[in-house]
């Protein structure tokens, strides 16, 4: 595990979404979520999506040469 302060994701492709997805997370992942929704007035979508495009910026893609 690297500790650089980014987060290491194996790179692959997918299509972009056209409506509502849906994914499904870890139970702990879920609780986490909840527990920050339980402090919070934003909806869980909203959280959700927050967290996701803040963290954007420190993804780092691990491209097998």
């Amino acid at each position: 595990m690297k500790r650089d302060g980014k987060i290491h994701i194996p790179a692959r492709r997918k299509e972009y979404a056209k409506g509502q997805p849906v994914i499904r997370i870890s139970d702990d992942a879920y609780n986490a979520l909840v527990d920050i929704y339980n402090e919070s007035t934003l909806s869980m979508k909203e959280l959700a999506s927050l967290i996701i495009l803040e963290s954007v910026d420190r993804v780092v893609f691990d491209k097998e040469d």
